[in-house]
């Protein structure tokens, strides 16, 4: 990352799987998943690279089928790779790796090839029994019924950064093989999560993810490194607002050829063109959503109800929502309605 550039900013389009990957891939807002499931409707970015011929390397440690990523952002992906083996999430985080390796090693190198590696140790966080690089002290077992708002966070989340610590190595292994390969030069690479979880961080009682809103659970890690991307040149600020609606674009503005305008197909920006004007973004959840900035979160259930709290998910009595960031997420939300 450090090679990089690193977005301080970077919010994923949901607190859950689901609408966290949507996002990433269609560059749309969560709340159109029912009506792309319903139509099965690839995202633009799969389609572009298929155009292309690229090879596609999708290695997921979870299943593909619950969320229906085989029938949304993979509908299109012929011999879908659905699932890893293992008994736990860092042996199937494992078998990922091991399989991604040797897909690489056989790969067509006269075509370009896109890979998508997902992993799950820290969503489960789990690592090997072996694991040497031990945050301690750790919590041995995770239960969340035992857990209140005067647990002590630490022993958790040093759980949660060793099998974020298991993943890189095995991240390390992917980036090792590139270099080898001479590719990693020629290459680019983003690294990001799906979504964030919290540990309490505004003592509310709230742990893990798909509950509100607030930075830590939608609030997530974000580095691009490749041919020309340096931070001393990279035209916008680490600390402005970016967001997984932002990734598609990007790529297809930049690398693959896309002229449309952004607008055509996505809500987001190319990331390495001139910052936009932008003091809110959208996240969503299975069927709610928020209109996030720097000192707010407006909170529409699925009822339509809404409520206006500040960044540590307390309401803000007095403070009346932003007509028109409002409207602007609602024209997010019906862009692309027939």
């Amino acid at each position: 990352a450090q090679a990089g550039v690193q977005l301080n900013n970077h919010y994923s389009t949901g607190n859950s799987t689901r609408t966290g990957i949507f996002g990433l891939f269609y560059g749309i807002p969560g709340t159109y998943w029912h009506g792309i499931l319903a139509n099965q409707q690839s995202p633009v970015l799969i389609d572009r690279l298929q155009e292309l011929d690229y090879q596609l390397g999708i290695f997921a440690a979870a299943q593909l089928r619950k969320p229906e990523f085989n029938q949304t952002v993979f509908a299109r992906v012929e011999n879908l790779r659905m699932n890893s083996e293992g008994n736990s999430p860092a042996a199937k985080d494992a078998d990922l790796t091991a399989d991604w390796l040797s897909w690489y090693a056989q790969k067509d190198d006269s075509k370009p090839f896109f890979s998508f590696l997902f992993y799950d140790a820290p969503h489960g966080y789990d690592f090997p029994a072996d694991y040497p690089q031990r945050f301690e002290p750790m919590l041995e077992v995770v239960d969340y019924l035992k857990l209140d708002n005067n647990t002590d966070p630490t022993p958790f989340f040093n759980r949660y950064k060793t099998s974020v610590h298991y993943v890189d190595s095995l991240v390390g292994q992917v980036l090792d093989a590139m270099a080898a390969k001479g590719e990693l030069d020629n290459t680019l690479v983003i690294i990001t999560g799906d979504h964030g979880q919290e540990m309490n961080d505004n003592q509310l009682n709230f742990w893990g993810h798909n509950s509100n809103f607030t930075d830590a659970q939608v609030k997530v890690p974000f580095a691009l490194f490749g041919p020309g991307i340096q931070a001393t040149e990279f035209p916008r600020s680490p600390q402005a607002f970016s967001s997984h609606v932002d990734v598609a674009p990007t790529l297809l503005q930049q690398y693959l050829g896309i002229r449309n305008p952004i607008r055509d197909y996505s809500v987001g920006e190319n990331l390495l063109t001139a910052q936009p004007e932008r003091d809110w973004l959208l996240s969503t959840s299975y069927n709610e959503f928020a209109i996030i900035s720097d000192q707010s979160i407006l909170h529409v259930d699925a009822s339509g109800q809404y409520q206006y709290l500040d960044k540590t998910n307390r309401v803000q009595k007095d403070a009346r929502p932003n007509a028109a960031r409002m409207q602007g997420a609602l024209e997010q939300m019906s862009r692309f309605n027939k």
